[in-house]
């Protein structure tokens, strides 16, 4: 494929790739996760939670930011593999140790010992996962999102069945940490038996800071964020018990589903395919236009899993679980925010500006830790998850416009894709959520979740037709060319 012909059609093509592996992978956690929550108690999701906040910055370490610096420098990916397996081995190393020494400050912090014996298990994945980097770059580069997506779907598979397994056997919390050591193995080797590239075992540093410079900036922005997606585990694991870490924890999970589902993913495949694209105009258009279609169906997203988790709840889950609805309410309304500008950074990437990425992921950490700090004081784990929505609601507009800015977008551009999308998905499934939640109480729960959806979202769509007519027909033109039956009916009149 020649990448200086990339058209929005095939990064749509793409990823729709990405988007059924995304299906795939969160539809087995999904389904998993309700199977975990009927074996296993909220103190065993609390305490694993805890794990999640030592070992996330660890297994973030690893990659040391060689994602982002080597799609930038994918011309001469070849000639910095070398050093590359040379940063991946002292990396992998150091994250290893690391976690050990991460694991037994946290088993002291959260006074509980099983901490750094859980965290132990996450240590040794970390060389194999810091080797797995240069493949998993080499596909990006190469856009071949077909077989990065098949790989994905493998891993979350295989950790997931032998997770349920483990769990139905008795292994407790620890069903969570032995199958990340076996698929970390196993996906190691098919990642390099797909991309034909060989582990090299020597230690080769030459011109070492030509690549950590970018990529220490890069780990930088990776772990803030990463201690911003725990700020609030952290927190609430040092004030409450572990049932309330618990249900804190499954909250955030039935929440964030809208960004595993729409926006995680996206990134993946706008970075590789602006770096492929010289004429600034071509690539700020199709940046915004991705940044568009991410508000419209984000927004949706969020919104309806927050209308519908009453019920959503009461059908999947058991009465244990049933204090995670009120949080889920308030979480999905900061994620819709968070779903918007979910892109926000890939224009810093593209620009090689990691240093001005990382002081900006580092300043809103400081912001996000004060609300947090102060909602969960006052008034709990509801506190918490009222500051983290406030805070994704706040502060993604501004970072979208930041990075938006760096393309040559305006502040008015950005707020667009804020101020129809959201207030409309709020209006549309909000009024359907509202009636039943308060009005109407005695229907079922699954015709109540049936009829906010279809209600909910035919209200949605027509909003979208009335005040974003150009992206309605975009959206509405491009899955039609996907549809197998409408892409034979041109054909066969191409013909005739």
């Amino acid at each position: 494929m020649n990448k200086n012909n990339i058209s929005g059609k095939h990064v749509f093509n793409s990823i729709s790739w990405m988007l059924l592996q995304t299906g795939a992978t969160k539809l087995t956690s999904i389904l998993g996760q309700i199977v975990l929550a009927w074996l296993l108690v909220p103190e065993q999701f609390g305490l694993i939670s805890l794990v999640y906040t030592v070992t996330s910055i660890g297994l973030i370490i690893q990659q040391f930011g060689l994602n982002d610096v080597l799609v930038r420098r994918q011309k001469s990916f070849h000639n910095w593999l070398p050093l590359s397996y040379g940063i991946s081995w002292i990396f992998g190393i150091v994250s290893f140790f690391l976690l050990l020494i991460l694991g037994f400050i946290g088993s002291k912090v959260y006074h509980d010992h099983n901490i750094f014996i859980l965290v132990s298990f996450y240590a040794f994945t970390t060389p194999m996962d810091a080797l797995s980097v240069i493949p998993l770059t080499k596909m990006r580069i190469d856009l071949d999102f077909k077989t990065l997506s098949l790989i994905r779907v493998m891993e979350t598979v295989m950790t997931m069945v032998m997770t349920v397994i483990l769990a139905f056997m008795g292994f407790g919390v620890y069903s969570f940490v032995i199958p990340p050591l076996i698929v970390s193995a196993v996906s190691l080797i098919v990642k390099y038996r797909v991309t034909h590239l060989n582990i090299l075992f020597k230690i080769h540093l030459k011109r070492w800071k030509y690549l950590t410079v970018s990529s220490s900036w890069s780990l930088v922005h990776s772990v803030v964020q990463r201690i911003m997606d725990q700020a609030d585990y952290i927190t609430l694991g040092i004030w409450v018990s572990k049932a309330v870490v618990g249900i804190y924890y499954m909250a955030f999970s039935l929440s964030i589903q809208v960004i595993g589902f729409v926006a995680n993913n996206l990134p993946s495949v706008l970075f590789p395919s602006l770096a492929s694209i010289q004429d600034s105009k071509r690539a700020k258009d199709m940046y915004k236009r991705s940044v568009t279609y991410l508000s419209v169906f984000g927004a949706a997203f969020a919104i309806w899993q927050g209308a519908t988790a009453f019920w959503i709840v009461r059908v999947f889950l058991s009465s244990k679980w049933v204090d995670t609805t009120p949080l889920v309410e308030i979480l999905s309304i900061g994620m819709a925010f968070r779903a918007v500008a979910w892109l926000w950074s890939t224009p810093f990437r593209l620009k090689g500006k990691f240093a001005d990425m990382a002081k900006q992921s580092f300043y809103s950490l400081l912001f996000m830790v004060v609300l947090i700090a102060a909602g969960t004081f006052k008034w709990g784990v509801y506190g918490t998850a009222t500051a983290v929505s406030l805070y994704y609601t706040i502060i993604s507009p501004y970072w979208l416009y930041k990075g938006f800015k760096l393309l040559g977008g305006t502040l008015q551009e950005t707020l667009q894709m804020f101020v129809i999308p959201i207030p409309l998905a709020l209006l549309s499934y909000g009024s359907c959520w509202y009636f039943f939640r308060f009005m109407y109480e005695g229907l079922s729960p699954v015709p109540v979740m049936i009829i906010i959806s279809l209600v909910g979202s035919t209200l949605y769509g027509l909003g979208v037709y009335v005040f974003m007519q150009d992206t309605f027909q975009e959206i509405r033109r491009l899955i039609l060319d996907r549809l197998p039956v409408n892409s034979g009916v041109r054909k066969l009149l191409s013909r005739n």
